[in-house]
């Protein structure tokens, strides 16, 4: 649902810390560990969340800002954990489609495809919807001859230069070779590197290619259960729910190698796989999304900051820095107090959490649907 280490870099300075006024206490530095881009601060979710309390007890050998800087980034990736864990356990979100072939079907070594100096390969389409992430983690490529780093280029229609660019080797001609990505190829909806929507190319030049491509008994507009199998069909069909692909070419007048080429000029041929084949796994990545919406999780942020850091002070070992009065008030505020029915902090933060489970529902489906598990269901008897 989210890539950690983009969340991590987005959300450093959701909120910020505030130096100690007593000028005699370890002062931070670190722009990033300051600057606030919601205008809250750490320091004012707890009394006790104050610089010096901090710097009393952490380990004398660790640095301030190392620790808050761990501190942050830890909290940030736990609200984001529970986040996810809440929308699974209201059935709301999973792994759409896990990883598959794209297509199934026979190559015959006879039928090989001529070539003509054209790029040939597939157009892709996503469904327009916030968070649907196709990737395509395994390439396999058949051809009459063994390929030394062929390129495979990932072109998109809103960059001239290619997104991406894998090379395929093989060292058996004539079989389907399945290639493990070092690098999976990413297909997204929504990025920040590329506009909203638009269209995927990803296909090789023919005049790079050595010997001829096998083309599959396969026509991507016309198949049936019984010569491709059911589950081959089912899964098709849970594929097009979020992505359309169709095998295409453009002539060799119609592009400039290594650069984006009018898409009105593709020629689609749906009974061609120009010797590819890949497996995709689609998936919800609101990674992007949820950082262009990050005012929305800055209370949560903030109290799970103020509940970790409040614990390492409830468990350091530096007691003697520590009285027992903040020590009992510590414990009372993480858990509540009882007798005037205060609610802790620590259920605040469940709280909040939720709260953002509510902004981000029912915006878009199947990334971010509405609650199905307290939902109510009406039945005839």
């Amino acid at each position: 649902m989210f890539d950690i280490a983009k969340i991590k870099q987005g959300f450093k300075s959701i909120n910020g810390w505030r130096n100690s006024s007593d000028i005699t206490v370890p002062q931070i530095t670190m722009p990033s560990l300051l600057a606030t881009d919601s205008g809250l601060y750490y320091n004012d979710f707890h009394p006790l969340i104050d610089i010096e309390t901090i710097v009393n007890a952490i380990p004398e050998t660790k640095d301030l800002e190392d620790y808050l800087n761990e501190r942050v980034d830890a909290s940030i990736i736990k609200v984001f954990t529970k986040f996810s864990m809440f929308k699974k356990e209201m059935q709301t979100t999973k792994t759409i489609l896990n990883s598959s072939a794209m297509f199934d079907g026979v190559a015959r070594f006879n039928n090989t495809i001529t070539n003509e100096s054209k790029f040939v390969g597939f157009e892709i389409k996503l469904k327009e919807s916030y968070g649907v992430t196709a990737t395509i983690d395994r390439l396999g490529i058949q051809f009459t001859a063994t390929q030394t780093a062929l390129p495979i280029h990932v072109f998109h229609t809103s960059q001239v230069d290619p997104i991406q660019t894998v090379t395929a080797s093989t060292t058996i001609a004539g079989s389907m070779t399945w290639l493990t990505l070092s690098e999976p190829i990413k297909l997204k909806y929504y990025s920040e590197d590329y506009d909203t929507g638009g269209l995927f190319y990803i296909g090789y030049y023919q005049d790079d290619v050595t010997g001829m491509a096998l083309q599959k008994d396969w026509n991507w507009k016309n198949f049936c259960g019984g010569c491709a199998g059911r589950s081959a069909v089912k899964i098709w069909n849970t594929r097009l729910n979020f992505m359309e692909v169709m095998p295409m070419y453009i002539p060799q007048s119609q592009y400039v190698v290594d650069e984006m080429f009018d898409y009105r000029n593709a020629a689609y041929t749906p009974d061609n796989n120009y010797g590819m084949n890949f497996a995709t796994t689609i998936q919800c990545d609101l990674s992007e999304y949820f950082i262009e919406n990050k005012i929305i999780w800055s209370d949560a942020i903030g109290k799970q900051v103020a509940v970790d850091v409040l614990n390492d002070i409830k468990h350091s070992n530096r007691a003697n820095r520590l009285t027992e009065v903040n020590r009992n008030m510590i414990i009372r505020d993480l858990e509540g107090d009882k007798e005037t029915n205060e609610l802790g902090l620590a259920l605040t933060l469940e709280n909040a959490i939720k709260s953002i489970d509510f902004d981000f529902s029912k915006i878009d489906s199947p990334c971010l649907p509405d609650n199905k598990k307290y939902g109510v269901t009406i039945k005839s008897i």
